[in-house]
């Protein structure tokens, strides 16, 4: 069975061996301070196919071609469906997939590397920087924005957006659920290789003014939501800390981590609360 997974052209110090495998899918990221790499303009991103029979040889290959003229925390990784194999300068991890005493070793010696935690496969094998980038261009693409269509309901009197994407050759889905307008409930789940849950949120909203409820969410509530991910000091599950547009103020606090969390939006109309949100969600395993 193949290994799939993906080499950063900008890792290595040579990329010719990257020629010898088979490419499925190539993509070109502008660096951010996500990133970590301020030396780099942009990440070139390979998803490639490495037969079962060869993952060993290419895995210490690659193990010594990783840069380490800048940092010390370059990675790659490949798996299949029982092993997932993550790659250091010199220094291999085979991991069985359904085994978390792997990936806590893995995840010990990274981080004595220097490298973020939120960049590293998990047990639940989604890095947190990959599903935060998943997780703001989806909502930028369904309830947020105003010129996105639902889709047909998944249950009875729902609500739903759909957003799909490959990213680094694996199909990433978000679906959006919803029940209710004026007092609503709903949940976001995230997919990874199209059918397996990894993230979720569920939500609670009330308009505590119903005459407003229409202006509220077209003045106030979409925009802060298509601003996700810009405001640092809150995660990126809803809008920013604050956003003041037309006489209405939106807020937004979260506590806890991407993986646990919890949350609470609010909108007001002339320093009355005329909105109130509760979230809370996490990593699924």
């Amino acid at each position: 069975m193949n290994y799939k997974g993906v080499i950063i052209e900008e890792s290595l110090t040579d990329t010719s061996i990257i020629e010898e495998l088979e490419i499925v899918q190539t993509e070109v990221e502008e660096v951010t301070e996500r990133q970590g790499t301020p030396w780099l303009d942009k990440w070139t991103m390979q998803t490639v196919l490495i037969p079962e029979g060869k993952i060993d040889e290419y895995a210490k290959i690659l193990s010594n071609l990783i840069d380490v003229s800048h940092c010390s925390d370059w990675y790659c990784d490949f798996r299949n469906e029982k092993y997932h194999y993550v790659i250091f300068s010199n220094k291999v991890f085979k991991l069985d997939k359904s085994n978390k005493n792997d990936y806590d070793e893995m995840r010990k010696y990274a981080v004595a590397l220097g490298l973020p935690e939120a960049q590293l496969p998990s047990f639940n094998d989604l890095p947190i920087s990959f599903l935060l980038g998943f997780l703001i261009e989806a909502k930028k693409e369904t309830y947020a924005n105003a010129s996105i269509e639902k889709v047909k309901s998944s249950r009875l009197g729902s609500n739903d957006y759909h957003y799909e994407n490959e990213k680094q050759g694996e199909k990433m889905i978000y679906h959006d659920t919803y029940f209710g307008g004026t007092k609503f409930m709903g949940c976001e789940v995230v997919y990874r290789e199209g059918n397996t849950p990894k993230w979720g949120m569920n939500y609670y909203g009330v308009t505590l003014d119903s005459d407003l409820s229409e202006e509220a969410m077209d003045k106030a509530l979409r925009p802060a939501l298509m601003k996700v991910g810009e405001d640092k000091s809150v995660l990126p599950v809803r809008g920013p800390a604050r956003l003041e547009n037309d006489g209405y103020v939106y807020t937004f606090k979260s506590e806890g981590e991407i993986d646990n969390f919890t949350g609470i939006e609010e909108i007001y109309k002339d320093g009355k609360l005329i909105y109130r949100l509760r979230c809370h969600g996490g990593v699924i395993e």
